[in-house]
C-alpha cells in the first residue's frame, strides 16, 4: 500500500512532534533528577524543593521553573535540610514572601520527610592551606581532597561524615595519612519569619572540636542583619593511629552587624567580641556577590595583633559527576579560600568552622541579590 502525499506529510509531522515530546520528556526528567524531597502543591499553587548542586540558588530556582514550566504566579519554597526558607515568584523580579511561625508548623506536618526522598550524595571537595613570605620555606601549602556525604536523620537534622585524602604537607608535621574528615551532627532550624538557628556538635574543620551555635536575625528583603555565635572548642588531630585531643577550653563569642547595599550587591560587615585562643577584638568585611562568586576584604584589630586579607568563595566544577535517582557523585558546590597577612603569625581573630557559616547560607538567598540576577 502507498500512502499518498497528503497523508504521509501530516504523518511525519505527527511523528517528529511525537519525537521531540518525548525528547522534552526526557530532558525534563533529567533536569528534576537535580532535586531532592520534591512535593507539588497544585492546590496552592507550590513547590517545595530541596537542592544541594548549585551554590547559587537562583539557578536551581530557574532551572525547576523552566522544567516545570510552571505559571508566573508559581511560588517555590526552597528547603536548607528539610526547613523552608522562603517563598519566592518569579517575574520581573523576585518577589518574597517571608514565612511565620504558624505556616512554618503546618509545613512541618504536611511536607513529606525522610532519608529516602534524598540521594546518597557523595561529593569532593579540595582544601588548601597555605601560609607565604616565610624566608627559609616562602610558601608553605597543606592540600588535602575530601570525599564528604549528609545522612538526614529528622527535619534540620544531619550527619555530616567524611573521609580525607592528604596530598601535600610542608605547612605543618601533619602526617600523611588517609584519615576521618569532619564528622559533626547539624541541626537547622527556622523560627518566625526572620529568625534562624544553626548548631553543631562534633569533630569540625581547622583541626576543631566541639560545640558551635550560630544565630542570625535575617530579613530576605532588608539591607539589615545581625547575628550571634558561639562555641566551646577544643584541639584535635589524627596521628597514624588513634586520635590525639585536648580538652575543650577555647571559649567563643562573637556577634555582628551587617548591611546590604542591593544596587551593587555588595555587604558592609562588623564583627566584635572573643574569638578563638582568648583573642578578642573586632573585625570588619566588605563582601561582594556576583553571579556564583563571592570575593570579600577584610582587616581585623585584636589582642593577638592586626590583619587584613582577602577571601573568595567560587562553584567547582564540574559538578554533577555521576548522578542517578537514589545516588550522586559530584564536586562541592563551592569552595571558599581565605588569606591574610600579619606579622606576628598568630591566629588572628578565627572562628570554629562547622560547615555552613549562616550569614553566607542566608545572603544567598536575599530577594536583592536574586533579583539582580534576574535583571543581568
Amino acid at each position: 500500500m502507498v500512502l499518498k502525499p497528503f497523508i504521509r506529510f501530516p504523518l511525519a509531522v505527527l511523528l517528529l512532534g511525537l519525537h521531540h515530546w518525548s525528547y522534552g520528556q526526557q530532558a525534563r526528567q533529567q533536569v528534576l533528577t537535580n532535586f531532592e524531597n520534591l512535593t507539588i502543591d497544585s492546590m496552592q499553587n507550590r513547590v517545595y524543593y530541596e537542592q544541594r548542586l548549585y551554590r547559587n540558588p537562583m539557578i536551581g530556582l530557574l532551572e525547576l521553573s523552566q522544567a516545570l514550566t510552571s505559571p508566573e504566579q508559581t511560588e517555590f519554597v526552597p528547603l536548607v535540610q528539610g526547613v523552608p526558607i522562603a517563598g519566592f515568584q518569579i517575574g520581573s523580579s523576585v518577589r518574597t514572601r517571608l514565612l511565620n511561625q504558624e505556616e512554618r508548623k503546618q509545613l512541618a506536618k504536611q511536607l513529606p520527610f525522610g532519608q529516602k526522598r534524598y540521594k546518597f550524595d557523595f561529593r569532593i571537595q579540595p582544601e588548601v592551606i597555605a601560609n607565604f613570605g616565610f624566608k627559609l620555606d616562602p610558601f608553605q601549602t597543606k592540600t588535602s581532597l575530601l570525599l564528604q556525604s549528609q545522612l538526614y536523620l529528622t527535619r534540620g537534622l544531619a550527619l555530616n561524615f567524611g573521609i580525607v585524602f592528604p596530598l601535600t604537607n610542608n605547612y605543618d608535621n601533619q602526617a600523611m595519612n588517609i584519615r576521618s574528615g569532619p564528622f559533626f551532627l547539624n541541626q537547622f532550624l527556622a523560627f518566625n519569619r526572620q529568625h534562624f538557628l544553626l548548631a553543631s556538635a562534633g569533630l569540625f574543620y581547622l583541626n576543631q572540636y566541639g560545640l558551635h551555635v550560630q544565630y542570625r536575625w535575617a530579613n530576605l528583603t532588608k539591607p539589615w542583619s545581625a547575628g550571634l555565635e558561639s562555641g566551646l572548642t577544643g584541639y584535635y588531630y589524627f596521628p597514624r593511629t588513634g586520635i590525639y585531643y585536648e580538652s575543650m577550653k577555647n571559649l567563643t563569642l562573637v556577634g555582628d552587624v551587617a548591611y546590604r547595599i542591593n544596587a551593587r550587591d555588595v555587604t558592609l560587615k562588623l564583627s566584635a567580641g572573643q574569638f578563638l585562643y582568648g583573642d578578642q577584638g573586632g573585625r570588619f568585611d566588605l563582601i561582594r556577590q556576583f553571579t556564583s562568586v563571592e570575593v570579600g576584604v577584610y582587616v581585623s584589630k585584636t589582642t593577638r595583633g592586626s590583619t587584613a586579607g582577602f577571601n573568595f568563595t567560587i562553584p567547582i566544577p564540574p559538578g554533577r559527576i555521576v548522578q542517578g535517582k537514589r545516588v550522586r557523585l559530584r564536586s562541592s558546590e563551592e569552595f571558599r579560600w581565605e588569606y591574610t597577612y600579619n606579622g606576628s603569625g598568630a591566629n588572628v581573630a578565627y572562628r570554629p568552622k562547622s560547615g555552613n557559616q549562616l550569614d553566607v547560607l542566608l545572603r544567598q538567598y536575599h530577594s536583592g541579590y536574586l533579583t539582580n540576577q534576574l535583571r543581568e
